[in-house]
């Protein structure tokens, strides 16, 4: 069983984040929120990651440094993170990322005072390498119906940025969710579950501050091998996220607790949402097929068979 102490838990997953570590370490640990503790997981990093973990470690008891052999990938990490935790409440931290000082005791506040709140983060600034704003809107996911399906529908449709994933989280909720998936946008899949859960409550202030630079993930998006073996760990693997998350989303559904009636309007909204994206979802199809094609010497070899002879049906 998890320990109550300490109160908070911060996960800080990692790999060759020495551009921006100092400053993030610095305002994790800066945190007016009393009774907390640091676990960071350095997912094999090649730069100069460790020796700042270590430096900081031989000043702050509160962290705990852990080394990965190999890099698990994102996903591995993240999870791991919140496996080493101990506190009721959980937040992970992007080594990239700043909060301000009162962005924990904040959200506190929050999950102290309503026990049907799983989830409290504030509003989001958007930042660049060298801490300047940058014009990009964050809806959030402030969910405050009263109603778990409710909650659940919004994040089917959902598809703008996910920055409330790096709020304060009970810990035993998330115990009750199979945490971060291995592909991209596999945190919409935590949500989904977290929404089941109770609800999410959105700090009115701009006390998060993301940074978007060259090697943030959101900026290789398009890069299917990058972000492969980002989440992953393993570029060989074939992308189909889109595809990922809409049955991860209808597995969520029928595991839920929901009425009959419930789960079946659910599952026409998420039918509903799968036409609107089907431009995409063939698409990952098409990529997805192409590269198992590519990787299969066997099928190369019919797919190349098949050309000739169509070819030559169409020229005799």
């Amino acid at each position: 069983m998890r320990g109550t102490s300490p109160r908070i838990s911060i996960g800080l997953p990692v790999y060759n984040g020495e551009r921006f570590l100092e400053k993030t370490l610095e305002c994790l640990l800066g945190q007016t929120a009393a009774n907390s503790e640091l676990i960071i997981s350095d997912n094999a990093s090649t730069d100069h990651t460790e020796d700042i973990c270590q430096t900081w470690v031989s000043k702050d008891r509160r962290i705990r440094y852990y080394r990965n052999v190999e890099n698990l990938g994102a996903a591995n990490n993240y999870r791991r993170v919140f496996e080493l935790s101990h506190g009721t409440f959980f937040k992970w931290a992007a080594a990239d990322d700043l909060c301000a000082p009162d962005y924990l005791a904040r959200c506190v506040d929050i999950l102290d005072s309503d026990p049907s709140v799983v989830l409290a983060y504030a509003k989001t600034r958007f930042i660049d390498d060298g801490g300047n704003p940058l014009d990009i809107q964050d809806p959030g996911w402030a969910l405050q119906s009263e109603q778990p399906h409710e909650r659940l529908r919004y994040v089917i449709f959902g598809g703008h940025w996910v920055n409330a994933i790096f709020g304060l989280i009970r810990s035993a909720a998330l115990s009750k969710t199979r945490l971060v998936a291995h592909y991209r946008g596999g945190d919409y899949r935590l949500l989904g579950e977290l929404s089941l859960l109770g609800k999410f409550f959105e700090v009115p202030d701009y006390l998060y501050f993301r940074r978007i630079h060259s090697n943030a993930s959101s900026r290789h998006a398009h890069d299917q091998h990058w972000m492969e073996q980002f989440y992953s760990g393993n570029s060989s693997r074939i992308s189909l996220p889109i595809w990922n998350r809409s049955i991860d989303h209808f597995t969520t559904i029928l595991r839920s607790e929901l009425t009959l009636p419930q789960k079946a309007g659910l599952v026409r909204d998420l039918l509903r949402s799968m036409r609107w994206q089907r431009p995409r979802l063939l698409g990952e199809l098409k990529r997805g097929l192409n590269v198992y094609i590519h990787r299969s010497p066997v099928l190369r070899r019919i797919t190349r068979n098949v050309i000739l002879l169509t070819t030559s049906a169409f020229t005799t």
